[in-house]
């Protein structure tokens, strides 16, 4: 018996030691997988990738204030502008702008400009880009432009202006288009006002910036982000507003500034916005008998508060179209507060604490960008005001938003 357990127990032994020597094999093989690339929204949006010679473009050039009154801007604030632009090399471009301007005054009726400018611009980092394979050959680039541009006006002598211009233009989308400049002008001619005054100096540094639509011998896309330049689905319940700023420095200063803020009430489509703006004003002139300089100075304080019903956003977000935002089509009530002060000889006030309603539309772009077309009409309550009891205005604001 103890033989037999002795040998059961042997046998045993010897199987669990061929399972301990059993050798395991380990077998690896090269992943079929493909990198991929992800994509990159920026060449997406702008078009960066995309080449092309040729380009129309239309849409609205602004323009800081060259006059303005009570309630409004005046004239010189935004041109309907159409032109064309072409490719010589990858750097240099050619090309040429028609625009229009017009507005319409209390005191003196319809007034309104005509220009036609030529240009030629240096997309100065436009051959780096292309080797790097940052960009193609096209218009969305930083550039140094020259120009020179005759201007026609119903109440006053033409005048040619010539200048250089540091600028930044980007084609977005298959058809949209963005260009913000700063420029250096020399006006050729005094600005003479009833051959009484003239301008004290022939120079000018002013902003300018268009948004408008471009068509050219590109290849169009054929699926557009649109959500990542609009924010489509995201949820904002406040922002800030910045409204971009505007600055001339010439004979005519001007400086236009402004800041809102805007707040939805919980989840619902309604927002209450309040936004303060300034417009700044001086003219300097001399005497054309006694060389005498003469100043006048305007400037304006405007404040409003808003009650925002966004109307679409509902049913937007239950057909997926957008979320909950501060984007979109809104009408509402309007409550303004205008302070305008005038002097020469004399000095001039005028005051407006009104009630009506606003309308418009506002996207938010970007990350921290917006646009916001918005119109109003306020009746004055105040007694004994001068000028038109109700105040109205129209007007395209765009900025940066926090």
């Amino acid at each position: 018996m103890k033989k037999l357990l002795l040998l059961l127990l042997f046998v045993f032994a010897g199987k669990l030691h061929a399972q301990d020597t059993t050798k395991i094999v380990y077998t690896s093989e090269q992943d079929t997988l493909i990198k991929q690339r992800f994509i990159d929204r920026y060449e997406n949006v702008f078009m960066t990738k995309v080449p092309t010679r040729h380009m129309f473009k239309v849409g609205l050039e602004f323009y800081p204030l060259g006059r303005f009154e009570f309630g409004g801007s005046g004239i010189q604030t935004g041109w309907l502008t159409a032109g064309y632009e072409f490719k010589l090399s990858p750097s240099i471009s050619l090309g040429a702008n028609i625009k229009s301007t017009g507005g319409w005054l209390s005191s003196s009726g319809w007034r309104g400009n005509l220009a036609a400018s030529f240009q030629g611009r240096w997309y100065f980092d436009m051959n780096r880009r292309i080797a790097e394979g940052r960009s193609a050959n096209n218009f969305s680039g930083n550039y140094l432009a020259i120009i020179a541009e005759n201007n026609w006006r119903d109440y006053s002598a033409n005048h040619m202006r010539a200048g250089v211009e540091f600028g930044l233009q980007r084609r977005f989308f298959n058809n949209g288009i963005l260009d913000f400049a700063a420029g250096v002008y020399y006006f050729d001619n005094p600005y003479n006002y009833s051959n009484v005054y003239r301008k004290i100096n022939n120079f000018e540094i002013s902003t300018r910036t268009t948004l408008g639509f471009a068509f050219g011998d590109w290849k169009r896309a054929g699926h557009i982000p649109a959500c990542d330049v609009f924010r489509c689905d995201e949820v904002v319940s406040s922002q800030w507003k910045v409204l971009w700023p505007t600055v001339r420095i010439s004979h005519i200063t001007s400086v236009s500034l402004g800041l809102a803020y805007e707040r939805k009430l919980g989840n619902s489509p309604v927002s209450i916005n309040t936004q303060v703006s300034g417009d700044y004003l001086r003219m300097a002139f001399t005497s054309i008998s006694d060389s005498e300089i003469y100043n006048t100075n305007s400037y304006q304080f405007r404040s409003s508060v808003q009650a925002r019903y966004y109307f679409l956003q509902k049913r937007n977000i239950r057909k997926g179209r957008g979320g909950n935002n501060l984007s979109g089509f809104y009408a509402g009530p309007n409550v303004d507060y205008v302070y305008y002060h005038h002097s020469d000889i004399y000095n001039r006030d005028k005051r407006h604490l009104g009630a009506g309603f606003t309308y418009g539309y506002q996207k938010t772009l970007f990350r921290n960008a917006y646009v916001d077309i918005s119109g109003t009409q306020s009746w004055n309550l105040l007694r004994g005001q001068p000028g038109a009891n109700r105040l109205g205005s129209f007007k395209v604001g765009f900025g940066l938003t926090f």
